[in-house]
């Protein structure tokens, strides 16, 4: 199988995530150019959810 070089820039804030995927929801565009789109939406949502799962955290003894 040969892979895809993608080169479609992946997503940095929820609302850049948010346009991608209205915008692959929205393409007629088919092949490596539309698994290339899927896969910085994937890359994007997971980085943005590790981040967002990093900075929610308990308040310590800090915080009282």
């Amino acid at each position: 199988m040969v892979e895809a070089v993608c080169t479609i820039p992946v997503p940095q804030t929820v609302q850049e995530l948010e346009l991608a995927i209205r915008r692959y929801k929205t393409s007629d565009i088919s092949g490596a150019e539309l698994f290339c789109q899927w896969q910085a939406i994937r890359d994007a949502a997971l980085a943005l959810r590790a981040k967002e799962s990093w900075d929610d955290s308990v308040a310590g003894e800090e915080s009282y």
